[in-house]
């Protein structure tokens, strides 16, 4: 399948998960299914009730039913605090934590209002807060941070994991695609019914893609290599992760990770690979060894070792910083992710970009 029809599948089963009907139903309750389901959301006409489908920490669906749109939200992780952010809802923020860095910097007023704490402040503290819905990631729940969904729903306030934090299983198990990332961003529209803007900030993301693959379709795709250099080996971002699922979605292929084998390669391995890129993965107070990377600098690992001097990456000047943020979860950040592979690849694509 080419690279528009492959978006144009995605996007169609993108709108099939948020089609609309009636519903009802309690708070929230468990649904026994051995097959992870996706988040769902079916709706009256009138907006609420609105149920979706999310997941417990034992990654089985949990179905909730939301009769208005939260008043007092915990947000935890980049890309849930910037979603809300992006979608107008600081006012609804009673407190958040868990960012990697900085907020994007046309989020940085609305980010100024909230109520932030630089570190987890304890589950009593959340619950101090008297939040009624709390958005996080699957590791949000454990019995060390917020405890599992269960304890939150029987006091009334629901719960949503992002789809791409591993609540669905691992990235072998369950892929995780821009689609999802998109998903995430739509049914926290739904739930606060700003579904309109919610849709505006998915159009961005699927109009970039399509000028993207327009301008590739009749070009050939570019090898290239996802990699994170782990001390005395590399992480692999394959097709499974978000990382892979960008690079190919943009018109790449995968010189390595383009099948299921998610093992971590050598640099002798890398050699023999020889991909026409190499893009290095870091994220903030990102080191290895003692030595700070969390930058652009982190090429340096492969252009200033002299063992890597044979690479075509690093002779045609083809080694590209990526931030994780726009890889992992991304939420906002998956425009930026999406930009990142594609001005290092078709910089005639983007002559304006630096």
């Amino acid at each position: 399948m080419n690279l528009g029809k492959r978006l144009l599948a995605g996007a169609l089963g993108l709108c099939l998960v948020f089609s609309l009907t009636a519903c009802g139903g309690s708070n929230s309750q468990d649904t026994q299914s051995t097959t992870p389901a996706t988040s769902e959301t079916t709706t009256q006409s009138s907006g609420y009730p609105l149920t979706i489908t999310t997941y417990n920490y034992a990654r089985q669906p949990v179905e909730e039913t939301f009769q208005k749109a939260p008043e007092r939200v915990w947000a935890q992780g980049q890309d849930n605090i910037e979603i809300l952010l992006a979608l107008g809802l600081a006012d609804k923020i009673v407190g958040a934590c868990g960012l990697d860095g900085a907020v994007r910097a046309d989020l940085q007023d609305e980010f100024e209002t909230i109520n932030y704490y630089d570190t987890f402040p304890g589950k009593e503290t959340v619950l101090g807060l008297q939040p009624d819905f709390i958005t996080g990631w699957y590791s949000t729940f454990d019995d060390k941070r917020m405890g599992d969904v269960g304890f939150w729903h029987e006091r009334g306030v629901n719960t949503y994991m992002a789809l791409n934090s591993a609540c669905r299983g691992s990235s072998t198990d369950a892929p995780q695609t821009i689609a999802e990332e998109m998903e995430d961003i739509m049914t926290l529209g739904k739930i606060f019914g700003v579904e309109d803007r919610a849709q505006q900030l998915v159009d961005e993301i699927q109009d970039e893609l399509v000028k993207i693959q327009d301008y590739v379709k009749d070009k050939e795709p570019p090898r290239i290599a996802v990699l994170e250099d782990e001390g005395d080996s590399y992480r692999v971002y394959s097709h499974t992760t978000l990382g892979g699922n960008v690079a190919e979605q943009v018109g790449a292929v995968l010189a390595v990770g383009a099948d299921d084998n998610t093992a971590n390669i050598s640099a002798e391995e890398l050699i023999s690979i020889n991909p026409d890129a190499i893009f290095m993965v870091w994220y903030e107070g990102y080191t290895v060894g003692e030595t700070d990377y969390a930058g652009d600098q982190v090429v340096e690992l492969l252009t200033k070792d002299p063992k890597f001097a044979s690479l075509s990456a690093v002779q045609n000047g083809k080694v590209f910083p990526i931030n994780l943020s726009g890889i992992y979860c991304s939420g906002m950040r998956t425009l930026d992710g999406v930009l990142d592979f594609a001005q290092a690849l078709y910089p005639d694509l983007y002559p304006d970009a630096k």
